[in-house]
């Protein structure tokens, strides 16, 4: 931690967040509301109507967005109400006085917030709403939700107490919280992930999946009505087969120009299965994913739909674009747990997101572990970082002995392998058996649970523990 700062900082919400909370609310809302006009010609208040704001207004209370999606939640429900009293009205009334009145005020609530949001941070304390806090008293964490993270923007949660303080719509959240803990001494709150991680958007996305092969289904189904039942389910069954095949099969172009065209001017330390490395400065590397067709394009080992080759190169086969896609995106879902759990899990190096996608800067551990230089806590080490990942609800992926490095002290970093909470960990596991023929098997490094290693053709950690006290046996002997 820095000394006292000469300057007072503050935290308050970006005018992004209220362009993609109340503002895209209310595009939700007359969205729905011309629906209902068009499609169904209802335009005069209904119970079909309300029940339908009624059944939003409950999903959007449980997605629970920022602090005021109560509120927000409240308004709609409020409008749904209205509308149920007055359908049973003697004569008809018009929905949109009360979608015009609802977006009124979801506007008015989101700007009311937006404008009380700022937090003022000094080294005498910290003010929320008026009312100050010494730092010693308050304790900081970070929460990123899906929709947030891809604008940029996350919750700052201070804790008093029993009493916590959240501001939504916070640039650059992590970087924030940094500040806060670095510069200004504020505690770190202990935070733990969830069980089911990003499974709920997963499991969606292949419910979507499934449903649109269903939907080719049934279309084929009711096309040929003049026909037996079970000669309509075959015939429904082999178009939804043979439509899937062709479309998993088209050729999509590559990236015109290879990510990583701006970076090579400056030194490659190593290329990696997913990730060429570049040496940005003393203390740090730029790291780059691949980009399907740019590199990681071998998928001859791979379980995939795939008609003719495996090999990725100018135009790729969806199914293998798709494939490469999601493990790209959950690489950089694990750089992101990186960022926020660094505080709390000692082997993981500094980390931070680059300005291009699917790059990232981190720490630069030159030091390989090997047979020679093992410290003699390595074990112990190890232990402490599967303690870490328990208390942090988290697991992590793919470490052999080339993603552990030391520093100058002898003190593992882990620069690579994917973090994943005990959801997602049990479906990847399940996942990555079934599809790559290359894994053999998955098994904790050094006994530990968390810490997971593919059973493949690298040298894992326990074999290079194995290979020391060969050495230290043979010369002792």
């Amino acid at each position: 931690m820095s000394g006292p700062q000469s300057h007072d900082f503050l935290i308050r919400t970006c005018l992004n967040w209220f362009f993609v909370n109340p503002i895209f609310l209310s595009f939700e809302i007359i969205s729905i509301n011309i629906i209902l006009d068009f499609h169904f010609d209802i335009n005069e208040v209904s119970l079909l109507g309300g029940s339908i704001m009624a059944v939003f207004s409950f999903i959007y209370f449980f997605l629970d967005f920022s602090p005021i999606t109560p509120i927000q939640s409240f308004l709609m429900l409020g409008a749904a109400i209205s509308e149920f009293i007055l359908s049973f009205g003697s004569y008809d009334s018009s929905r949109y006085w009360i979608i015009s009145v609802l977006v009124i005020f979801q506007i008015l609530v989101g700007f009311s917030y937006y404008r009380r949001s700022p937090v003022l941070v000094s080294n005498n304390g910290i003010s929320i709403h008026e009312k100050s806090f010494a730092k010693k008293n308050i304790t900081v964490e970070v929460k990123v939700k899906t929709v947030g993270a891809f604008f940029g923007f996350g919750d700052i949660i201070l804790h008093h107490g029993d009493r916590k303080y959240i501001v939504s719509g916070v640039y650059q959240p992590i970087e924030v919280r940094r500040i806060l803990i670095e510069d200004y001494g504020v505690k770190l709150h202990p935070q733990h992930s969830t069980w089911g991680g990003t499974l709920i958007p997963f499991i969606a996305f292949l419910i979507i999946l499934l449903f649109a092969n269903l939907a080719i289904f049934y279309t084929t189904y009711c096309y040929f009505d003049e026909i037996s039942a079970s000669f309509r389910i075959f015939v429904g069954l082999i178009s939804m087969i043979i439509f899937g095949l062709i479309l998993v099969n088209l050729r999509i172009p590559r990236l015109r120009t290879n990510p990583a065209s701006d970076l090579l001017h400056l030194d490659i330390i190593n290329t990696g299965t997913w990730t060429q490395i570049f040496k940005k400065t003393d203390n740090l590397v730029v790291k780059q994913l691949f980009r399907c067709g740019w590199g990681h394009n071998d998928y001859r080992d791979h379980r995939a739909p795939v008609i003719g080759s495996k090999i990725c190169g100018k135009w790729n086969p969806l199914a293998l674009v798709l494939m490469h896609n999601v493990m790209l995106l959950y690489q950089m879902i694990g750089i992101h747990r990186r960022m926020i759990y660094e505080h709390e899990i000692k082997a993981i190096p500094r980390t931070y997101i680059a300005s291009k996608p699917y790059r990232y800067v981190q720490e630069y551990v030159a030091k390989p572990l090997t047979s020679e230089n093992i410290p003699v806590d390595i074990v112990e080490q190890f232990m402490q970082l599967n303690r870490d990942l328990e208390r942090c609800g988290l697991h992590i992926d793919d470490i052999h002995a080339g993603n552990v490095r030391l520093t100058e002290n002898g003190e593992i970093r882990i620069v690579d392998g994917e973090l994943y909470t005990d959801g997602e960990m049990f479906v990847k596991n399940v996942l990555v058996k079934a599809i790559d023929n290359r894994v053999d098997s998955v098994q904790p490094v050094l006994g530990c649970n968390r810490i997971i290693r593919w059973v493949d053709h690298r040298l894992s950690v326990d074999e290079i523990v194995t290979q020391n006290r060969q050495i230290i046996f043979e010369s002792s002997g």
